[in-house]
Parts: structure tokens; C-alpha cells; sequence
């Protein structure tokens, strides 16, 4: 049986090793994590960092076996995908351009000034006083994802303590600052075939309220004009033009602002965490995790879509930190006609973080009905039904445990 080396083991990988398996394909796991939770469900385990070309490759070295390479929901692995395909004689989908662009938010923006695509102030700061406040601004680091250490800024003393927090978590210790674009908060699922569009869905995205930046649901087909998502096409395939990236997964974070004028916030050449591609099945039918598969073993994606029928996505999570304590009303949570799917990632007696990144979140569940003010509604009521206890942790307490 053919294996496929999956870069990462993060809540968002988790349907790539199911995909994987139900496609007849054993899969090689690679995350420094043992207890990332997709290591339980692949057939192998290198412990090894997804940033660690040499290591990786030197533990795979003279296999016959490898069918394949995906970095599922990571950016930070990219640039490991492409050189372990390339140095494994592996089939070859990404491209440093592609990858570049996916990692280094600078990189991106100038690219699409270079397109000419609508744009937006933005700079790379080290304090606050390099950057003149106009209104609501967000800070973020140049090279994270997930929504680790951005800052949504509603008041310019914000910005220093901000960019602190960003420094911290950037990679490279880069920190960008850019005018928050007013408008519809967008999620972008493509399978890109050839270099064109063979399918593209946009979400509405719920974000927290400032300063945080999280995404607490996706719904999908978002409510945007139709003239802005054909615009999105449009500027996604001179994206991949200029990237070079001609087959595979893409994702987009984008703004419509209020006159319908679409902005490219991010991007990343791999498929999204956070059960969109679950999103994406129960709304078009299309399987963005199997598309990916097939792309990274160079065989024929299969993109066949009905007509868009309403789901939603909503994060469960935890406002505070702590001990969850209990888990209620799951059994009438899963029992409600609208609910598809729950998926928790924590449970009684673990430790918990306050929701301030895509990370923290404590699961998900998926939502299906025939209206969108039908889903909403069951989404308000899944919140009220299913309740996370969380008791605060004392340091002290913590401390002990971690000695």
C-alpha cells in the first residue's frame, strides 16, 4: 500500500488522515507533538518538526512507498512540502512563489499591489509611533497563522501593547500593521486545476468582538453579491498566475466592503482547518480534502458540485482560561434536526485556554438547514444547550502540576 507524509497533526489535519486512509493510502504522520491529536490516526509517527527539511527527510530516505507529500491546514510547513517533494522525487504541486506568499504576510501584500487589486494601508513596524493613526487598525505578526497575535486595535493606545504581542509570536520577529477594511468577513475554499478556478466557495465569517480576531463561524454560501464573487474568481486566477501555482488546494481571508469591492487579506496554498472542508461537502458536495489528495499523488481531481444548500460552521470554546470540569446538553445538542456534527477536542479534567486563537478553541460543530435565518437561529440555540464548565486554575496549582 502507497503512503502519504502528512506535515502536521492539528485539529485541522484531521480529515486529511480520514480522507487518506478511505482513499487506500497509509499515511506517515510528522508533528514534534505527540500529542497532536492526529497522530492517533495515522498509520506512522516521526516526531519531528514540520520546519526540519533534513531530519525529515533523511527518516525517509530509500523508502519505495511514498506516493505523496500535504501540509493540511499549515502555512509554517510549506516550504518543507516543497522541498521534500523535490528531494524525494516525490509529485511536485507547490511553488516557492506560492509558498512565499502563503508564509510572509509582506510578501502577499506586495504581490497583490503588483496585481493591482484593491488595496489597503499597511506597513511593517517595530512601535507604534512608525505608524499614524487614522481609526481602527490590526496588528499582526508577519509570519504566524491561526490568529495567533493579531490584534484587532479600536484605539491607537492598543497599538504598542499589540505589536509586543505579535513580536513575541512571530516567527522571524517581523510585526505588520494595517487599516482594518470595514465590510463582510470572508473565508475562501479553492481547488485550483491547471492554474484556473475548478471550484471556489466564499463563507460569511462571525469574528469575536476587539481585540481579539477569531472566527466563531463560517457560513456558507456566504450572503456577498454574486458580482464580488465573480471578481474573487477573477483575481484568484491572476493570483495563481503570478505564483506559479497551477494545482492543489487554496484558501483566502478576504473583506467586501460595503460598495462590493472584494480584498484579499491572506492567503495559503493548502486546505483550511476548522471543518470547512466539512463545511464545504455538506454545502456543495464538493471534497476539497480528497481534490488535495489526488493532487499531491498527480491523479485527475474530481469537482462535481450541486446547488448550495445552507450550513454553517460555529467554534465552541471557552471565554477564560482553566479546568473544563463538564461537558452539558451534548446528547440534546447532537439530538437537534439542524445539527450534522459535533466534534470536541476537550474534555473533563483537561486544561483549557481562553479563545484567543483558532487553536484554543474547545471544537466545532457543523449545521445544516434550508434558510439562513434557520441556521443562525439553531446555531443560537446549540450555544444555549451546550455548556462548557470551565473552573479557573491557580498558578500555584499550575506551577505544581508543571514542576
Amino acid at each position: 500500500m502507497k503512503a502519504l507524509v502528512v506535515l502536521g497533526a492539528a485539529d485541522g489535519s484531521l480529515s486529511t488522515y480520514r480522507t487518506a486512509r478511505a482513499l487506500g493510502y497509509r499515511t506517515i504522520c510528522v508533528d514534534r507533538s505527540p500529542a497532536a491529536p492526529g497522530v492517533a490516526l495515522a498509520d506512522e509517527f516521526l516526531p519531528l518538526s514540520t520546519r526540519d527539511t533534513e531530519a525529515i527527510a533523511a527518516a525517509l530516505a530509500g523508502r519505495d512507498d511514498l506516493a505523496g507529500a500535504l501540509a493540511p491546514s499549515t502555512d509554517i510547513a510549506l516550504p518543507t512540502l516543497l522541498a521534500l517533494t523535490e528531494r524525494l522525487g516525490l509529485p511536485v504541486t507547490m511553488t516557492r512563489e506560492a509558498a512565499r506568499a502563503s508564509l510572509d504576510k509582506r510578501h502577499f501584500r506586495r504581490v497583490c499591489e503588483e496585481l493591482g487589486f484593491p488595496a489597503y494601508r499597511w506597513s511593517e513596524i517595530t512601535d507604534a509611533a512608525q505608524w499614524e493613526w487614522r481609526g481602527p487598525a490590526v496588528v499582526k505578526p508577519v509570519d504566524a497563522q491561526s490568529g495567533r497575535g493579531v490584534t484587532r486595535c479600536v484605539e491607537k493606545s492598543m497599538v504598542d501593547a499589540a505589536v509586543a504581542a505579535a513580536r513575541d509570536l512571530s516567527y522571524s520577529g517581523g510585526v505588520v500593521v494595517e487599516d482594518e477594511v470595514p465590510g463582510t468577513h470572508c473565508g475562501c475554499e479553492c481547488v485550483i486545476s491547471g492554474g484556473e478556478v475548478a471550484f471556489l466557495a466564499l463563507t460569511t465569517r462571525t469574528l469575536c468582538p476587539p481585540p481579539r480576531a477569531v472566527t466563531t463561524a463560517h457560513l456558507m454560501p456566504s450572503e456577498v453579491p454574486a458580482e464580488a464573487r465573480r471578481a474573487v474568481v477573477t483575481m484568484v486566477e491572476r493570483l495563481c498566475a503570478r505564483l506559479r501555482y497551477r494545482t492543489g488546494p487554496l484558501n483566502l481571508d478576504l473583506v467586501v466592503d460595503r460598495d462590493g469591492v472584494p480584498y484579499l487579506i491572506e492567503m495559503g496554498a493548502r486546505t483550511s482547518g476548522n471543518g470547512l472542508d466539512e463545511l464545504t461537502l455538506r454545502c456543495h458536495g464538493v471534497d476539497t480534502i480528497a481534490a488535495s489528495v489526488a493532487a499531491a499523488v498527480y491523479e485527475p481531481m474530481t469537482v462535481t458540485q450541486h446547488p448550495p444548500r445552507p450550513a454553517l460552521w460555529q467554534s465552541l470554546s471557552s471565554d477564560h482560561a482553566g479546568r473544563l470540569t463538564a461537558v452539558h446538553g451534548l446528547t440534546e445538542a447532537l439530538a437537534m434536526p439542524e445539527v450534522v456534527d459535533v466534534r470536541l477536542f476537550a474534555g473533563p479534567g483537561d486544561e483549557v485556554r481562553g479563545h484567543d486563537n483558532v487553536a484554543d478553541k474547545l471544537g466545532y460543530a457543523v449545521l445544516s438547514a434550508p434558510t439562513t435565518a434557520g441556521l443562525r437561529a439553531a446555531a443560537e440555540r446549540l450555544n444555549r444547550t451546550l455548556v462548557f464548565e470551565v473552573a479557573p486554575v491557580s498558578p500555584a496549582a499550575r506551577g505544581r502540576r508543571e514542576s
